[in-house]
């Protein structure tokens, strides 16, 4: 279903045998993957609920979080699909989307927009933590400030998350975080 993406009552197959697949392998390191078109079908999945020309765009916190984000974050389990979901264009924008910092942004105040926030931000920390993703991250031009608002904004789990991002992408924190650690060696 996933590699071949037929569509039925103009639904695509792909998305619903690639959620199947993530919920089976999604987490694992070794033997049997993800497949680059499971993955791609996980991902514009979760897009289609920030497109505007879609019905999903109306679709509540707790459904994105649900029947999107949540895949998402399974998949980042394994660096096998980190590798993989590097491919994916606007997934970034999308983990942005989803720490619902707009002010305007309907989700944030609805049942679940807390833990759409949190999953955001937890996946993003994830993210951080595999080098080529940092090195993405770092060169989108939204990620950090959208992080360091987070800090302000954010549910406490969020924050944290944001906080264990920023470190981990933030060079000068790092530094001086070392430096710190050396100078109470002594």
């Amino acid at each position: 279903a996933c590699a071949n993406d037929i569509k039925y009552v103009n639904m695509s197959t792909a998305m619903y045998g690639a959620g199947a697949l993530v919920a089976l392998v999604g987490r694992n390191e070794g033997g049997k993957t993800l497949s680059r078109e499971a993955v791609t079908a996980i991902v514009h999945n979760c897009q289609r609920y920030f497109r505007g020309d879609t019905v999903f765009a109306v679709s509540s916190a707790k459904t994105v979080l649900d029947s999107g984000l949540s895949r998402v974050r399974t998949m980042t389990i394994s660096d096998a699909n980190k590798g993989l979901m590097l491919q994916c264009d606007g997934l970034i924008d999308t983990l942005v989307q989803c720490l619902l910092l707009d002010p305007g942004n309907k989700r944030r105040t609805q049942d679940g927009g807390d833990a759409l926030q949190e999953a955001a931000a937890g996946t993003l920390h994830e993210l951080s933590l595999f080098g080529p993703w940092a090195v993405a991250l770092k060169a989108h031009s939204g990620v950090m400030a959208s992080l360091r608002e987070l800090l302000d904004v954010g549910t406490k789990s969020a924050q944290e998350s944001g906080a264990a991002a920023l470190f981990e992408l933030d060079d000068e924190a790092r530094a001086a975080a070392a430096t710190a650690s050396q100078g109470n060696d002594g």
